[in-house]
């Protein structure tokens, strides 16, 4: 007999070994869980799958917007092909419908496609840098009359945080991180014979950037050379001094080969800032995957830059309150989502697609590209690509959730 409910107190340390044993991640990751969090399958009394969604809150292309942050999600090799996930996620969706509170799910995926089946979409992309100390010339000469220090983790963490916040704040995809994320995340210990150093950028009193980086050996060379290896954990500077005096001081790490930062922003301003940036060996890859559960309230919730109408028909066979024709009015104060089944519509779309279009990863234009969409009036791409861009490009820092 299959049950699906919430662990108990005294079923989730094994809640948490599962996930721990299924997922490939140390069991101090699996900490700290509300078990009212958690959805769990158990078949015969068994537990056999198991998942959770943090209450979380990210930026919506400015304003802060609550959503379930998805994690822990597994099932034990015993019980797999079975449908036991696919059961726990149309009943948590089931909840944050008839709950209204929550109007976007969002996730890490271990695989894409797993996810795409559920309406998830992609919703921003990772850059990550590998590249030598010494190629890390500025192309334009910017003055930074401000100090670079290291920081008492202990006396200034509100330093970072402060940065973090003042960065986030007109941002798209950035989480408002607790203290446990901090330390799962950009604060988490070095490797074994690594150190950790935090560097704060200050200038007129106030701090402009800051950035973590673990150093320690581990490169691995043929040649004759230096071994040891930087890696960047977080970074955010808010000005271009700032982002020039933090980038000088990695440049000048004479005993290191590599540095390698796995995180950085699709509109990270280094690239345009030094003089060689095809030696930054970008590499792309996808980060964090959303979905619109209630689609209607989730379109509400982020600002427009301009007024507009757009007519859509939406499949959504999953949620399907979310099926059929819809009707988004727009303009940069508020916004509005009307039902007009049976009326002419622009395009007709996936929640997938309408997810990485509503974040601004992809535009409408770029969705016709790719055949993930039908347009059913050539004239109103240009409309929509113009009335969903985002300030920023979708980002998201976080290291695990």
């Amino acid at each position: 007999m299959l049950e699906i409910r919430p662990a108990t107190l005294e079923e989730m340390p094994e809640v948490g070994r599962q996930a721990s044993r299924q997922l490939g991640f140390a069991p101090e990751m699996f900490q700290g869980m509300n078990p009212a969090w958690t959805l769990c399958a158990f078949d015969d009394g068994k537990l056999a799958s198991t998942y959770a969604a943090w209450p979380l809150q990210l930026r919506f292309n400015g304003p802060a917007t609550p959503i379930a942050g998805v994690t822990w999600v597994s099932t034990h090799l015993a019980y797999r092909r079975r449908g036991f996930v696919r059961a726990i996620i149309r009943k948590h969706f089931d909840q944050l419908h008839e709950e209204a509170g929550t109007a976007i799910a969002a996730l890490h995926p271990a695989w894409m496609r797993i996810y795409q089946r559920y309406g998830y979409g992609t919703v921003n992309m990772r850059h990550s840098y590998e590249v030598e100390p010494r190629n890390l010339e500025f192309v334009r000469p910017i003055d930074t009359p401000g100090t670079l220090r290291e920081v008492d983790l202990e006396e200034e963490f509100g330093l970072l945080v402060d940065i973090y916040r003042r960065f986030r704040e007109d941002r798209n995809g950035l989480v408002h991180r607790g203290k446990a994320m901090w330390d799962a995340g950009p604060l988490d210990s070095p490797p074994a014979g690594h150190r950790r150093t935090i560097l704060v950028y200050k200038e007129d009193g106030q701090a402009q950037g800051y950035v973590i980086f673990h150093t320690g050996p581990g490169y691995a060379r043929t040649d004759a050379g230096s071994t040891q290896h930087l890696r960047v954990m977080d970074c955010f500077a808010l000005t271009p001094q700032a982002q020039t005096a933090i980038w000088r001081a990695l440049a000048s790490s004479d005993n290191v080969a590599i540095i390698r930062w796995d995180n950085a922003a699709p509109d990270d301003t280094l690239p345009n800032m030094i003089a060689e940036p095809r030696l930054l060996n970008i590499k792309v890859s996808d980060g964090i995957m959303a979905r619109l559960v209630n689609m209607d309230d989730a379109l509400q919730l982020r600002p427009y830059p301009e007024t507009a109408e757009l007519r859509f028909n939406l499949l959504d066979d999953f949620c399907e309150w979310n099926n059929g024709s819809w009707r988004l009015d727009t303009d940069p104060e508020t916004s509005e989502v009307t039902r007009i089944d049976g009326e002419n519509v622009d395009l007709t779309l996936t929640a997938d697609t309408l997810a990485s279009m509503i974040f601004g990863r992809i535009s409408a234009t770029d969705a016709a590209r790719a055949g993930l969409l039908e347009v059913h009036d050539e004239r109103a791409l240009a409309r929509w690509d113009s009335a969903l861009r985002t300030k920023y490009a979708p980002y998201e820092a976080e290291h695990a959730w």
